[in-house]
């Protein structure tokens, strides 16, 4: 796993060790040192997929050229900034394992994502991305990994770097992956798309911006 972390005053990025593991209950200051959360109660979060959700999916995007935001996507992540709720984006990055990008140039697109939002008044709490796929090509990517999505890696470590309760969370994303990773840590869905998923627990909107203000009528803050 990848973790960029993105707050007012800047972009830092850092690599978390190859398990995963980030002590819980820590997070990052704006200046980028350390704040320990331990005391504090979990609160909900909202944990949004990337291309199909924030930003057009054009297919592996790695490049800041490609970036084109979905109409309402800046809007509706400020609604939840406004709210008080955190956001971290996890997204599977298997064009690292593909040999399409690096990593450098996912924290190129995710710094250069950040910036746009900003002059948007809106912020990206975490970055969260998984490089791994066990049908890639790159070694030292080319594996399984429980940070890829259905899987509750990326979920698990959102939460311990921002103090979520993923049980009163949302997971937001245009794939059943995203749906896969709210059952995984019981956390409430939105399906992004033209079709619709009928199932518990899962909500289906066209878009972030459609479903962001249902999100807010329902989330404790």
């Amino acid at each position: 796993m990848e973790v960029a972390t993105v707050r007012r005053g800047g972009v830092s990025a850092a690599g978390l060790p190859a398990d995963g593991a980030q002590r819980p209950g820590s997070a990052v200051l704006p200046d980028g040192s350390p704040r320990d959360t331990a005391g504090s109660a979990p609160r909900p979060g909202i944990l949004l997929d990337r291309d199909g959700t924030i930003i057009v999916d054009h297919g592996y995007v790695g490049r800041v050229d490609q970036v084109d935001f979905i109409d309402g996507a800046a809007e509706a992540i400020a609604g939840f900034n406004r709210a008080g709720l955190p956001v971290a984006v996890v997204t599977n990055q298997a064009g690292v394992a593909r040999g399409y990008y690096g990593l450098d140039d996912v924290h190129q697109v995710h710094q250069y994502m950040a910036g746009q939002l900003a002059a948007l008044g809106a912020r990206i709490d975490l970055f969260l991305f998984c490089p791994y796929h066990p049908d890639g090509v790159v070694e030292g990517f080319a594996r399984t990994s429980d940070d890829r999505k259905p899987r509750p890696g990326l979920a698990r470590a959102a939460a311990a770097a921002l103090n979520l309760d993923l049980t009163a969370s949302w997971v937001v994303g245009d794939r059943p992956e995203d749906v896969g990773l709210a059952e995984a840590v019981g956390a409430s869905a939105v399906y992004l798309g033209s079709e619709s998923i009928v199932q518990p627990g899962v909500w289906s909107f066209p878009s972030l911006a459609a479903a962001a203000p249902f999100i807010l009528e329902r989330i404790a803050v």
